[in-house]
Order: C-alpha cells, then structure tokens, then sequence
C-alpha cells in the first residue's frame, strides 16, 4: 500500500525546560526535543543549579536559549521566566528528567489545541502497553508534560512565580475542564525523583513539592481543612528536621 503524507501547518512553539540539578538527564531531555524534528524554539530554564547542569546547557550553544536564575526560586518562576522570553504562539512544558521523548509526543500534545477547541492539554507518560489504570490515573493533574497558548498564561504570570511545585495545581484549576485536554504519551518515561537523586535529596524534594502543593490548594480554594492545616505542619516539621541535619553534618542533599 503506498504512503500517504500528511502537511501539518503549526503555528510557532516553544518548548519549556524548567531544569534544577539534572545533571544526569538535561542533556539527553534537550537533545531529544532538537533531534526530534518537531519544529520548535527550545528554552532550557537553570533554576540556581549547583551541579553540572549550567555547563551541559551552555554546551548546545545557539541550538537552544538558557534563561540563569542566580538562586533557586522554584519551577513557578522558572516556567515564568521563559514565558516571558518565549517567541511561540504555543508554549509546551516538559520536564527536565523524560526517556524516549520524540515528535510524537509533542505532536500530541500541540495538536488538540490547534485542531480543537481546548486552551490546555495534560500529558500523561504510559508505556507501551496501557491498561486503564494508566488511562485515568489522577496524576495527570500534575503531570509536568502540557501545552498552552502563551497569551493564556500571560495574564497568570504574577500568580504562577511565586507558586513552585504548585504550578500544575493552579493551572488546572484555572482552566475550564470543557476546554482541557488529556492525552497518553504512550512510550514516554518519565524519571521520578528517587530514580534521579540520593534517597534524602528525593525526600526532602518530595516534602517540598507536597507542601507548595498544599499551599497553592489553599489559594484557589480559600479554605484550609484541619486536616490539611496538620499535614502542613508535619510537613514543615520533617523540612526543619532534614535541613538541621545537613547543616550539623554538613553533607550536600
């Protein structure tokens, strides 16, 4: 059977790298966007990196546009920055730790919004072979895979800087779900914390990203249950806890 090829015209897209000590994994993550094929502007956001990430970035030269913030300020103001420095007309966040991205995966998550009638589309990462616990698994609000129509964020700017990990909560609570899309990104990994630094770094990652999480909960809610309001506390305890031990031991988490 002969092949038919498709022309899809795409408006202009930058892809989002919010990155922070990835070391490991920001080379292959860029890499896979530029080799891709998937037309698009590449900005790599270092969020105050102490480690070689900086160097690696510097390393693609002009293929990409580095964004340095002197001091972590968190993936809220990282994604900010880049926004406001971003040419496209769409804008896609990927996360800076993601095996096997291809044009696939950003295809599908540009199209529905090009093609359809919705203003933001979620990314989830399945393998291969899907069951339909990965098909509905609510983890797909926080997924770090989205995309977006840049003048739709612009105005959410303000309040997206200071939010950190709780990025992902606001925005899906600021977007219609008649106007949101969810898609699989069938094959695409995506690397978990333990999987990409020591055991207390992750979990001190881990208490972090709860606890901004809870926080932005709180802001676009209004409320705070007991509940919450204790879990909070706990985990502002156990942060305490690991900080006073890396500054007794003096050991880098």
């Amino acid at each position: 059977m002969k092949s038919t090829k498709i022309e899809i015209d795409l408006p202009p897209v930058s892809v989002i790298v919010p990155t922070y000590n990835e070391e490991k994994w920001i080379e292959m993550t860029i890499s896979s966007v530029l080799e891709s094929g998937f037309p698009c502007e590449v900005i790599a956001v270092d969020d105050g990196s102490t480690d070689q990430t900086p160097q690696i970035l510097k390393g693609f030269g002009e293929r990409i546009k580095v964004i340095t913030h002197p001091i972590n300020r968190g993936k809220g103001a990282a994604v900010v920055s880049a926004l406001q420095s971003a040419s496209g007309e769409i804008v896609v966040f990927c996360d800076a730790h993601l095996l096997g991205l291809n044009q696939y995966h950003l295809l599908s998550l540009v199209l529905p919004l090009i093609y359809g009638s919705v203003r933001a589309v979620l990314g989830e990462c399945v393998p291969e072979k899907i069951t339909l616990a990965h098909a509905f698994s609510p983890a797909m609000i926080l997924t770090g895979q989205r995309a977006y129509y840049k003048e739709d964020l612009l105005p959410l700017a303000e309040e997206m800087e200071n939010l950190g990990y709780g990025l992902e909560t606001f925005l899906f609570n600021n977007f219609d779900r008649n106007k949101t899309a969810l898609v699989l990104l069938r094959g695409l990994k995506h690397l978990v914390k333990k999987d990409t630094s020591s055991p207390m770094a992750a979990t001190f990652a881990y208490l972090r990203e709860v606890k901004e999480i809870l926080q932005t909960l709180v802001s676009v809610e209004g409320l705070m249950p007991i509940e919450l309001a204790q879990l909070k506390k706990t985990i502002s305890l156990l942060q305490d806890k690991y900080t006073n031990f890396v500054e007794r031991s003096g050991k880098d988490i």
